[in-house]
């Protein structure tokens, strides 16, 4: 079963984890001198980034998604029906069918779904598929120092109430950035979940993993957890980097993830 068919409860997941209202406005910013016109792609069926680019007023927007059944339930959780173009199919194998297709393709947390063996070949994939000047806007966890202890989380955890808020962040913090993530260098949700309920004696504590389930499910895997400083190697070396930014301080990412803005050729 493909980890994305996991994710029955789209809706409970809360920013960073999906789009913030920060994030869209600096992307909105960012698109301004494109020509509304010319095709534009999300990688994935983020809900809010196709929302965004027909409230821009794109015309041609195309989603790249390689799983049915998650771009319908995404489709249902958009604000609005409008036509467009879904490219079902792998990213490694459907990027190098769009030659200079697109203007702008937007990214949010995709990396993490492709094997870091191939992180070289779906970045070459982006590039190839932009038009020149084309732009490329991303969301990317980058662990570039220590990770967060799992006794540090779980004292923490130990006094926060309960609620849909800090779900999330436990969530984000236990499962993303802890030292969990240096047992094999992925995200591997069942082992981790697993970890705590053994390691957590606090019923609050266990309370918060057992919710984290329905936004995160066991079962899951993604490609998270090795260090920026060799991963960022792979990292879209064919194009010209325009700016780099940290998340809000206020997040539970803040210090692990960073929004990228490239262009293709020399801006």
């Amino acid at each position: 079963m493909d980890t994305w068919d996991l994710m029955q409860n789209w809706y409970l997941v809360l920013p960073p984890s999906r789009p913030s209202a920060l994030q869209l406005a600096r992307i909105q910013s960012l698109l301004a001198k494109v020509d509304r016109s010319l095709p534009v792609a999300v990688l994935g069926s983020t809900p809010e980034f196709r929302d965004l680019l027909h409230e821009s007023g794109f015309q041609q927007i195309y989603v790249l998604e390689r799983n049915p059944s998650f771009y319908k339930a995404m489709t249902a959780a958009r604000i609005y029906r409008n036509p467009e173009n879904l490219v079902n199919g792998d990213w490694l194998q459907s990027l190098p069918t769009l030659k200079e297709k697109f203007a702008v393709i937007l990214s949010d947390l995709t990396s993490g779904n492709v094997p870091y063996d191939q992180r070289a070949q779906f970045y070459e994939g982006i590039e190839y598929a932009l038009m020149d000047s084309g732009l490329f806007i991303d969301k990317v966890l980058t662990h570039t120092g220590s990770n967060l202890s799992v006794d540090g989380l779980v004292d923490k955890y130990s006094t926060l109430p309960l609620n849909l808020i800090h779900i999330n962040n436990f969530s984000s913090e236990m499962l993303f950035c802890s030292e969990l993530i240096d047992l094999r260098q992925l995200v591997d949700s069942s082992l981790f979940y697993g970890i705590v309920e053994h390691r957590a004696k606090n019923e609050r504590v266990r309370a918060f993993a057992e919710e984290a389930k329905r936004i995160t499910p066991p079962g899951c895997i993604w490609w998270y957890g090795r260090k920026w400083e060799e991963l960022q190697r792979n990292y879209c070396r064919s194009l010209t980097r325009i700016s780099v930014a940290e998340d809000e301080p206020s997040s539970p990412y803040y210090g692990h993830l960073k929004f990228f803005e490239f262009t293709k050729g020399d801006g």
